[in-house]
């Protein structure tokens, strides 16, 4: 049987132009290519491997051989944690390693690759990913997703020159890690959904270019998701092109809106209480696609209402002034809330802004409806496809609470400005009220 790889040459193309990372590695049996394909992308002089203590059992042995092989010099950096802390700490420990170092490769997935990207950046050299598991779309997104004073945040850096992943060494991944993949990838829908109401609602910038790149990314994982828990090769590698698509479509628009909104601002909230509280949490991807579900039964709820009832003189009278409402941050995230305030206030709307959006809804509604219903899902498929990929699909699955989840929901808009679903309907005021029937008629509590 001949192995399989992916040639991204024809997709990427037509945005060559706006692309950083200039060379990508597909294949069964990729490892074995890793002299020749970072050699040819990376500077030669001291080269600075970095894994952790799981990431390099997998492959480093292996990886430091071929760079041997092909006379590249490099220092090893092997993190004491399995499971590393995402924290702009650990960034300035690694950048500090780097001193001397003419690039940086990574040897891992989400959390090695977000540290690694952010350390290069800062320390000015780039870095190529050598990925180990099909778990994320952050490979090639120009952002690193960070704990800064423990609040989940999206930092702006540099994306890898060259992406070399392994199909084989990504098939061999805990399954859990596979679903994770294509959990944060069926966010596409509500994601899109999202970015498209905050163009509307919020002056939110739009790219139609990057949106390409997304819907490339949805059509080569199409009809892949059954396929997934055999772990035959050409689904893993699918799903692989499809996260760095999916990370390229952030690259290209100057931000993560393509790619994430509303459920993963519920996916960051559990990430973020573990951290601070130690309350459970689960792989980033696998929570985003049970958020997913969640915010597609949002959705479909507000495709079903008629704009005549949106009250606007009600919502006005019920509107409480930032200066009130902090309060109720502040109870809710505790010792997090000094670092949570200023994203809920960049993100609270003032009564004037309210009355201007909820008015520009109401006579704008036919035209934001159609965009919406042009890219949305319905939740019952989501779910569905979770379950044909092996993939969570209820909150306790997850080790998440019932009451939990309902805060996730309600609270997680706080957490970053950027306008979402969970937005509108707080200020439609039926957040918590749809919320718990959404979370009811799909159960996806139990």
């Amino acid at each position: 049987m001949p192995s399989f790889s992916l040639d991204l040459t024809d997709i990427l193309q037509p945005h060559r132009a706006s692309i950083h990372t200039r060379s990508f590695c597909v294949a069964q049996g990729a490892l074995a290519q890793a002299g020749g394909v970072l050699g040819n992308a990376l500077p030669s002089g001291r080269w600075h491997l970095i894994a952790d203590a799981t990431t390099w059992a997998l492959a480093g042995p292996q990886l430091a051989n071929q760079l041997r092989n092909a006379d590249i010099h490099h220092a090893l950096h092997v993190l004491d944690s399995a499971r590393p802390a995402p924290t702009m700490e650990a960034v300035e420990a690694l950048r500090s390693a780097l001193d001397g170092s003419t690039a940086a490769l990574a040897l891992g997935a989400g959390t090695i690759n977000d540290l690694v990207k952010m350390a290069a950046h800062r320390a000015g050299i780039p870095y190529a990913a050598v990925a180990t598991a099909p778990s994320m779309n952050g490979y090639t997104s120009a952002i690193a997703a960070l704990l800064e004073d423990g609040v989940k945040t999206t930092q702006p850096c540099t994306p890898p020159v060259a992406v070399l992943a392994d199909i084989d060494l990504l098939a061999d991944a805990p399954h859990r890690m596979i679903a994770a993949g294509f959990g944060d990838l069926i966010s596409k829908p509500v994601s899109q959904a999202d970015w498209l109401l905050a163009h509307h609602l919020a002056g939110a910038p739009y790219s139609p270019q990057a949106a390409q790149l997304i819907d490339a990314s949805a059509e080569l994982l199409d009809g892949m998701a059954a396929q997934l828990p055999q772990r035959a090769p050409e689904a893993i590698g699918r799903l692989t092109g499809s996260l760095l698509l999916s990370g390229l479509s952030m690259a290209v628009a100057g931000n993560s809106a393509p790619s994430s909104g509303g459920e993963h601002l519920i996916s960051h909230y559990f990430d973020m209480t573990h951290y601070a509280f130690g309350q459970p949490n689960d792989l980033h991807g696998c929570q985003v696609g049970v958020a997913t579900a969640t915010t597609a039964a949002l959705y479909e709820k507000l495709l079903a209402l008629h704009p005549a009832h949106i009250d606007r003189t009600a919502r006005m009278a019920a509107h409480v002034p930032w200066t009130t409402y902090r309060h109720t941050v502040e109870a809710h995230f505790a010792g997090l809330a000094p670092a949570v305030l200023p994203h809920a206030e960049q993100g609270y709307a003032s009564l004037a802004a309210l009355d201007e959006r909820l008015q520009h809804l109401q006579t704008h509604w036919d035209d934001i409806v159609t965009a919406l219903a042009a890219t949305l899902r319905p939740a019952a498929d989501i779910v569905a496809d979770l379950t044909a990929a092996g993939a969570p699909t209820t909150f306790a699955e997850l080790g998440v609470a019932p009451e939990r989840a309902r805060c996730a929901l309600r609270h997680g808009k706080d957490i970053r400005a950027r306008y979402t679903i969970l937005h509108l309907l707080s200020e439609l005021g039926v957040l918590e009220d749809w919320s718990n029937g959404a979370l009811e008629e799909h159960d996806l509590l139990r």
